[in-house]
């Protein structure tokens, strides 16, 4: 059975919230209204007609940006796995969607965004990447870079600079 990948665009209702997995792995979770309505063409205004809520869960280094990242009312742009979720409480019962992100970022139809990228250390846990048998697939050292660049780097660079503006073109 394939998951259901969705992208979601919204707003966050709350800052994330975070925690640590039994693997002590961090993960950050907050809900995004989706709301919904037309533009009337007549009356020269937007119309709402409701709103779909989704809970979201995101893991390790995108977990940490979420956190440092979001804020209530943040515009953003979620893509990742769509998971239905039943639930009990006393009566009540109901179903929750929650989507495990892949992706999170701003949705700049709202605002102008400045990137930072962050160099984190590796952090520890069930991340495939971590698994000795993809490491010892790499060639040369265990980073998966050889100690040094090849001799003829500087002619491949040169060349490809050169395809440059006929591959723009094309």
């Amino acid at each position: 059975m394939s998951d259901a990948t969705v992208t979601v665009v919204g707003r966050l209702t709350a800052k994330p919230t975070y925690g640590h997995t039994k693997n002590n792995d961090v993960f950050a979770n907050f809900d995004v209204a989706v709301n919904h309505g037309y533009y009337d063409r007549e009356r020269k205004m937007y119309i709402e007609t409701g709103a779909s809520f989704f809970s979201v869960s995101t893991f390790r280094n995108l977990a940490i940006n979420a956190i440092e990242s979001l804020e209530r009312g943040t515009p953003v742009i979620v893509q990742g796995r769509l998971r239905l979720v039943k639930w009990e409480s006393n009566d009540k019962q109901g179903m929750t969607a929650r989507i495990e992100a892949n992706s999170v970022g701003p949705d700049l139809n709202w605002g102008q965004a400045d990137y930072t990228n962050i160099k984190r250390p590796r952090l520890e846990g069930d991340d495939p990447m971590d698994d000795p048998n993809v490491l010892g697939a790499t060639p040369g050292d265990p980073q998966g870079f050889d100690s040094e660049p090849p001799e003829d780097l500087d002619e491949d660079v040169d060349e490809a600079a050169e395809r440059i503006p006929a591959v723009l073109s094309a």
